[in-house]
């Protein structure tokens, strides 16, 4: 059966904890708990709220002290009572909660001749809806105010148990009519079309009889009930209908090879906006064909984008055609991807590919930190969150040896004329699609400031006190190299990134260079080669995590069994089982118990300088599930490879022990697939520069376990480092 996945609202209530037990005992529910003044979502827009509201099944509002007239008092128990049709979902009220249910649909409330608190009474009731099956009944009250719903008869008449033209959506279910002061006292309700429930008594109370209780399991399966059905509904009529239709066609490559690189530069000017997310080949084999089979060319000229900068809270948008800037949150921006990518839904795109066309981008390691309310080191206007809309696109197809030309314009024979001209030049003159002009030249050699020994192995040691501590299992730490040019001597970016993929091919390299004409010296331009992949989904709704962690360098001709064998040892076994079982929780939260699997544990995979300790996570959607795989990624950020564990307290203290912003290394970079897959990668042997700063950074970092030898880790994070400083010209060697 499915186990619920409930928010309880606290309204600062001093018998919360036992309701919350209640739930996790007798429905074997995990409970997410918020307070009803909660900064993230109490004074911003409802989108924030609603799309947070979205990875839960059902929602208990709790009891509270104060008066459900005051706005100040209920918080955001207020907002559930008029949710849209398209995010509502199960509401039970308790006390307060129930007062508010009551009050929101044309009741009121007065205050009791004399409080109830403390008081054990029998409630009557007729057996309907949450008092199914119940018999005697005998309640624990704590309430000074009391909601009516307009029934103006004695306690013995039957009009009690019919609506009342006041409040026509109500339904009353059980009542206490043990007061003759007070006259009848209105003990539960339900809204007649919407799963909105209340009772006015404590259910968890220990003098609440065990017939009371019960409520809540009927209750739940009322919730479920309506949960199923509406989803039969959603299959039978509110299927997404495809508003954007696939044009594609496919050129054979025989038996030779296209290089993407060459084929980007012969399509569009690098130095503009472009876009290329490439699986690396050696030999002219990709060289990992499971997770890097695929390459992406996105040709995003003057594209619709989203930006989102932690520094300032602002959204930068034009997704919906008109440009719009104001303030908002990490919840807001996914809630504008989700209903951009359902706006912009295609069907008919070849199921041989994972993508038809899409967005395109980054999401920093700040923007993961806000999603779990991590203070920041940041405090400029620079996006940490970026994606671009790529409507036209080719894909290569490294293992069956295709190209797919395809566009999301509709009739555009002239750019699939140019493209398709384009691949089969290539094709036709193989010599010609070797890309050797960044060996042309002698690189000019930077200035690089890298971390220094002694304090990186500082920073280690501090980690291992705050480990010793109990305050975390395993902290991911970091640093950054910033390599600079004298002035006027800046490389060409591409021909960076073609020495990069040459020297360190990956299965998830990439290419990215995002502006906006209107925002000059506010661009960004991102060289990837990165051997991990962080969450891919596909349009079936299959979702798989890939974390690295243990390294070891290929040295001194290193052989598989002579790695696995370096390994297989303690240190290395924890850093990546903490890791797997971190994932598996953010995991569950969203895809639910059951759904969950460990394919591969601990692996070792074979990369061009090092081999890796890596395991595979699956998950799947189940069907007619309010979720996304968008869900799952904001769920799961930033990546649990690069901030250990528990999660939300390592990345405060990482935050503290690194003295600095991350920036988009330790993000991730991918596509949101317009058939509703998604595959992004963890920003790794990664280097990257913003136009306004002039510097490339590169960050590097491992975990840090209490059996790390802290001299040993400073190694490790060098290795890491090197692995993209040839792309500057600078040899292998020592840190410096």
């Amino acid at each position: 059966m499915h186990r619920p996945h409930l928010l309880f609202l606290d309204a600062y209530d001093s018998f919360s904890n036992n309701i919350i037990n209640l739930l996790q005992q007798d429905l074997n529910a995990t409970v997410e708990v918020i307070k009803i003044d909660d900064k993230r979502f109490a004074k911003t827009h409802n989108a924030s709220f609603h799309a947070f509201l979205g990875r839960f099944d059902a929602v208990v509002a709790g009891p509270g002290p104060g008066d459900p007239r005051n706005p100040h008092d209920l918080g955001l128990i207020g907002k559930l009572w008029n949710l849209p049709d398209e995010v509502c979902l199960p509401v039970l009220g308790i006390c307060l909660g129930f007062q508010s249910l009551a009050l929101a649909f044309g009741g009121t409330a007065d205050r009791l001749h004399q409080p109830r608190h403390g008081l054990v009474t029998e409630v009557s009731h007729q057996g309907q809806s949450l008092f199914k099956d119940i018999g005697l009944l005998t309640v624990t009250q704590y309430h000074s105010l009391h909601a009516k719903l307009g029934h103006t008869v004695p306690k013995n008449s039957p009009e009690l148990w019919k609506i009342t033209p006041s409040c026509p959506d109500i339904v009353p279910l059980a009542w206490d009519l043990s007061d003759d002061q007070n006259g009848p006292i209105l003990m539960g309700i339900r809204h007649s079309d919407k799963p909105f429930y209340g009772v006015q008594y404590h259910p968890e109370s220990i003098c609440t009889s065990s017939a009371g209780a019960k409520i809540i399991h009927n209750w739940w399966s009322e919730a479920l009930a309506w949960t199923i059905d509406r989803a039969a509904r959603v299959q039978r009529k509110e299927l997404p209908i495809p508003t954007r239709f696939v044009s594609w066609k496919c050129v054979e490559m025989c038996s030779d090879i296209v290089d993407v690189a060459l084929l980007l530069r012969n399509l569009q000017d690098i130095d503009q906006q472009a876009i290329m997310l490439e699986s690396g080949s050696k030999n002219g084999q990709p060289v990992r064909p499971e997770t890097g089979r695929f390459s992406i060319i996105g040709c995003a000229k003057n594209a619709p984008s989203i930006r989102y900068s932690t520094g300032n809270h602002i959204i930068t948008s034009d997704l919906s055609g008109s440009n719009t800037s104001c303030p908002g949150s990490m919840t807001e921006v996914w809630s504008e991807v989700e209903s951009f990518m359902n706006a912009n839904r295609a069907t008919d795109g070849s199921a041989d590919i994972p993508f038809w066309g899409g967005l395109v981008g980054f999401v920093s390691y700040e923007a993961g930190l806000e999603t779990i309310d991590v203070s920041q080191h940041t405090n400029n206007d620079r996006p940490d969150v970026w994606f671009v809309f790529v409507s036209r696109s080719i894909v290569v197809d490294h293992v069956e040896r295709k190209v797919y030309i395809q566009s999301l314009e509709g009739e555009d024979d002239c750019w699939f004329e140019k493209v398709e001209a384009t691949v089969k030049e290539l094709i036709e003159k193989p010599s010609a699609s070797r890309s050797t002009r960044s060996d042309k030249t002698e690189p000019i050699l930077p200035a690089i400031a890298a971390p220094g020994e002694a304090e990186y192995v500082r920073k280690v040691e501090a980690c291992q006190n705050h480990i010793r501590a109990g305050s975390s299992y395993e902290l991911c730490l970091t640093d950054q190299s910033i390599v600079s040019y004298d002035e006027g001597l800046q490389p060409n970016s591409f021909e960076l990134y073609e020495r990069l993929r040459s020297f360190n091919p990956a299965p998830f390299g990439a290419f990215l260079r995002l502006k906006q004409e209107e925002q000059k010296g506010n661009g960004v331009t991102i060289l990837s080669s990165s051997p991990e992949r962080f969450l891919s989904w596909s349009r079936a709704g299959k979702c798989q995590f890939r974390p690295i962690k243990g390294t070891v360098e290929k040295k001194n001709g290193l052989t598989r069994k002579e790695a696995e064998a370096l390994l297989n040892v303690d240190k290395e076994r924890a850093e990546n089982l903490m890791i797997v079982d971190l994932i598996r929780h953010d995991l569950h939260g969203v895809v639910g118990s059951g759904n969950v699997k460990v394919e591969k544990l601990m692996a070792v995979e074979e990369y061009q300088t090092v081999f890796q300790l890596v395991s595979v996570i699956e998950g799947q959607l189940q069907e007619g599930s309010r979720h996304s795989g968008i869900d799952v990624l904001a769920a799961s950020l930033p990546p649990g490879s690069m901030t250990g564990a528990p999660k939300k307290r390592s990345c405060e203290l990482l935050t503290e022990i690194e003295g600095n912003a991350r920036g988009i290394y330790s993000g991730v970079l991918g596509y949101f697939d317009v058939g509703g897959g998604g595959d992004f990668s963890v920003v790794i042997r990664t280097a990257f520069q913003w136009d306004d700063e002039g510097v490339w950074r590169i960050g590097a970092g491992g975990a840090v376990t209490v059996l790390s030898s802290p001299k040993a880790e400073f190694e490790e994070m060098d290795l890491k480092r090197q692995s993209c400083l040839p792309l500057f010209g600078h040899r292998r060697g020592p840190a410096r």
